[in-house]
């Protein structure tokens, strides 16, 4: 026999209430439980019945929506919360993930997705659809860029050129013989680069200089 997967929607609006009950009437082992109004009667509702996913919609999300979304994930972190996201809002989907969201769904989203997101979330994993998942690496790569950009302004020409030799594989001997400057001097720059760009090891500071086009390949 097949578990049981308990799901309460939240939202007020009826006839969107009854289209998701219907998209998920012919999946045997899901079943929708409960179904409350907003996140203040979901509070209330966990409190008196057990349920594995509560799906939740979320049409103008405000900061108070997503300290309620943090508090109900604190006080009842067995459910898993999946959200509706009206507008798939950068800052809306990454604040919400934080606050403990488990899965996001977009309106892009099928039915197949829908019912994926709900199994995926309750066996303890993340689900997100694909327009959220190009959000989350759009804003991974935008803040790495940042973070590696601030980096390089921190390196004065000499330890860019030390970088760059480094990079293309150059020992200690051969980078003072190119740059005219003693072994000791080429030992500095290297530990003064690792402390400006937070690097442990040597390899690190390798990766480091082809990542950011010092070296060409």
């Amino acid at each position: 026999m097949m578990d049981i997967i308990a799901v309460v929607l939240v939202d007020d609006h009826q006839i969107v209430c009854q289209g998701i009950k219907a998209l998920l009437q012919g999946v045997n082992d899901i079943v929708v439980r409960e179904v409350v109004k907003n996140i203040n009667e979901l509070e209330v509702q966990l409190k008196v019945s057990s349920m594995h996913v509560a799906l939740i919609n979320l049409y103008n999300p405000s900061a108070e929506d997503l300290e309620k979304i943090k508090r109900i994930a604190t006080h009842f972190p067995k459910v898993r919360l999946l959200i509706f996201a009206l507008e798939a809002d950068e800052h809306f989907i990454l604040q919400t993930i934080r606050a403990g969201a488990k899965g996001i769904l977009t309106r892009e989203s099928s039915r197949n997705e829908l019912v994926e997101a709900i199994y995926t979330v309750r066996n303890g994993y993340d689900f997100y659809d694909k327009t959220i998942t190009n959000i989350i690496l759009h804003s991974y790569l935008k803040r790495n860029s940042t973070n590696e950009e601030e980096k390089k302004e921190k390196l004065s020409q000499r330890e860019e050129e030390v970088l760059t030799l480094y990079g293309e594989g150059f020992t200690n001997k051969e980078i003072a013989d190119k740059l005219f400057i003693s072994i000791r001097t080429v030992e500095t720059h290297k530990n003064n680069i690792m402390k400006k760009i937070n690097l442990r090891t040597t390899v690190d500071m390798v990766k480091f200089a082809i990542r950011n086009n010092y070296v060409d390949l």
